[in-house]
C-alpha cells in the first residue's frame, strides 16, 4: 500500500468531527493556535492526565478489525 492509499485509510477511521479542521490547520501556514484551539488542546491533556483516553490498539479492537 502506497502513503496515500495508507492516508486514505486512516482518515477513514477518525472521527468526522474536527478531522477537517486539524487538517486545514496542519497544511496552513498560521503558527499559533486561536485561543479556542488552545483550550480545546488543553482540555485533552487535561482529559489524558485523568486517564480518559483510549489507546489505537483499543479504537482498533473495538471496531473488530
Amino acid at each position: 500500500m502506497n502513503v496515500k492509499a495508507a492516508m486514505h485509510t486512516l482518515v477513514g477511521h477518525l472521527p468526522a468531527a474536527g478531522v477537517l479542521e486539524y487538517l486545514q490547520w496542519l497544511t496552513s501556514d498560521v503558527e499559533t493556535l486561536s485561543p479556542e484551539q488552545l483550550a480545546r488542546v488543553r482540555h485533552g491533556e487535561e482529559q489524558i492526565a485523568r486517564g480518559e483516553h483510549v489507546t489505537l490498539a483499543e479504537v482498533v479492537r473495538l471496531r473488530g478489525e
